[in-house]
């Protein structure tokens, strides 16, 4: 029987501490054990974190510069085309043919030529259409003896202009070596 009464001040002196304790720490929640030790400091961030904090804020700063540009001109948008100045150099001259006083422009009328784009889609199409005609045409012997003679004449030119060196036994030996060790693993090769 006195072990069930020790028990019982047991649990009554804890709730008691407990109580105690909340007062203490004035109901925050938390119970603080002596002094804490400092924050460790946030670790300074290296180079390149600190230049691409300075990309988004210049980012920033541009986006909001182009954001205050575009409020001011929302309905005042013009679309300006630069052509190409011509390239300095000598030019043909080519002679102006004679105009009419009737073929030049009214004054505030437009000088682009219309474009027929349809026009355009079919001349495209039409030259697609020739150049896989000439593809599929079957080869003539004239054909085949011009190919041949193309081919002849490039390897000519292409032994005359490189001259092949002779190889010591020392080196063929190298290149051997090289290729056995920067070449494909002996289970890959064919």
């Amino acid at each position: 029987m006195r072990a069930d009464i020790g028990f019982g001040w047991i649990a009554f002196a804890g709730f008691l501490f407990w109580v105690l304790q909340v007062l203490r720490t004035g109901g925050q929640g938390t119970v603080r054990r002596g002094p804490q030790a400092p924050m460790p400091r946030p670790p300074r961030p290296d180079a390149s974190q600190r230049e691409g904090e300075r990309l988004e804020e210049l980012l920033r700063g541009l986006q909001g510069r182009l954001e205050q540009a575009g409020a001011g001109t929302r309905g005042n948008t013009t679309i300006v085309i630069k052509r190409p100045a011509p390239a300095p150099g000598p030019a043909r001259q080519r002679p102006k043919p004679a105009r009419s006083r009737a073929a030049e422009p009214e004054e505030g009328a437009s000088l682009e030529a219309p474009v027929d784009r349809e026009a355009e889609a079919e001349a495209l199409e039409r030259r697609r259409l020739e150049a896989v005609a000439a593809r599929n045409e079957e080869l003539t012997d004239a054909d085949h003896a011009a190919f041949e003679a193309r081919i002849r004449e490039e390897d000519a030119a292409a032994r005359t202009r490189t001259t092949a060196r002779r190889l010591t036994p020392g080196q063929l030996r190298e290149a051997f070596v090289w290729n056995e060790i920067l070449g494909a693993p002996v289970a890959l090769r064919e």
